[in-house]
């Protein structure tokens, strides 16, 4: 079983933007994005995360952590000493004087104080599990698998007591998460846990402790994606694949306390082919009730953009060359 799930772990999400109408409009935020920083990266850099204030970047090779600056240049190196090389996927986490570190593969946390001689570890499931997030120093969630199910369920788990939680929130098909696949992210109070699934028009909100809150659509029109999954293999192993081609409606999402943002891989019938074939889009929604509240485009090369975040109307983007910031005069 854990040989098995460890080949669903990886699943592929490929996008497939349309150049088609896709039956919907955008609303255009007047809002002005300025460009604050810029930094040329020196090394290859594979996520941009962040507490607060603070930003972290972490490499392909997740051996090394580097801190930032207020002028987004290193500051600082941390070296994750967890006694064996760390194999994707991989998710980094920081919450005051504390790195986290999750390896889905193995279904391991590794934690420790900034420039600790090692790292602690502590097993979060019995297999592999799909996404995650860290909360606080005790609270993580994740979504894994109940042992012999290929149903994904959410969990909240409380690493200092043991005490779980459960969601059976997107469990409907036994397909070890093909069809859901998607983003799961918080807002900057880390009281509100969002979940985007890449191939629906879908937002599902939950509380901490993993109650759905609402659930709300996005503007496009992509109700259902019709993804078929088959088994490959004999015996205690097999394959599961998607049968046909999956189009990927949500790209990326992150959020602050009020919006959540969510770059989409599908352009809306009043927005320019040329502008959205070079600029990634992002739509914003109220994080109160997921109601849209409007669109804008970022002035960057949407095919370099790795990921984001968020601070104090400060977007901060981590590109494959260079780390920028705008400021941005949120509604």
């Amino acid at each position: 079983m854990a040989a098995l799930l460890c080949l669903l772990v990886l699943l592929a999400v490929s996008g497939i933007p349309g150049n088609k109408k896709n039956g919907f409009n955008r609303q255009w935020l007047n809002i002005t994005v300025r460009k604050h920083l810029s930094y040329e990266l020196p090394f290859a850099a594979e996520r941009l995360f962040g507490s607060g204030a603070h930003l972290y970047l972490s490499e392909p090779s997740h051996r090394q952590v580097y801190r930032l600056d207020s002028h987004l240049r290193v500051s600082d190196t941390i070296k994750l000493h967890v006694g064996k090389p760390l194999k994707p996927p991989v998710n980094f986490f920081a919450d005051g004087n504390h790195l986290y570190i999750h390896e889905y593969n193995s279904a391991t946390m590794f934690f420790a104080d900034w420039h600790a001689a090692t790292f602690n570890a502590l097993r979060l499931s019995e297999g592999p599990f799909l996404k995650s997030l860290q909360l606080s120093d005790s609270l993580v969630v994740i979504r894994g698998f109940e042992p012999g199910s290929f149903k994904p369920v959410f969990m909240q788990i409380n690493t200092r007591s043991g005490d779980r939680r459960h969601s059976d929130l997107l469990s409907e098909k036994a397909d070890a998460g093909f069809s859901t696949d998607g983003i799961l992210c918080s807002n900057a109070g880390r009281d509100r846990l969002l979940y985007i699934p890449y191939f629906e028009n879908g937002i599902y909100c939950m509380d901490s402790n993993l109650s759905l809150r609402y659930q709300q659509h996005t503007i496009d029109t992509v109700f259902n994606s019709g993804i078929e999954v088959a088994s490959q293999g004999d015996g205690d192993v097999q394959k599961l694949y998607a049968t046909a081609p999956r189009v990927k409606v949500n790209k990326r999402a992150f959020a602050d306390d009020r919006l959540l943002f969510i770059e989409s891989d599908l352009r809306a019938d009043n927005e320019d082919a040329t502008t959205f074939r070079q600029q990634p889009v992002l739509d914003a929604y109220r994080i109160e009730d997921g109601s849209y509240a409007g669109s804008l485009h970022l002035p960057l090369d949407k095919r370099k953009v790795l990921s984001y975040y968020l601070h104090n109307g400060v977007l901060y983007v981590l590109l494959k060359d260079q780390l920028l910031s705008f400021s941005l005069a949120l509604p």
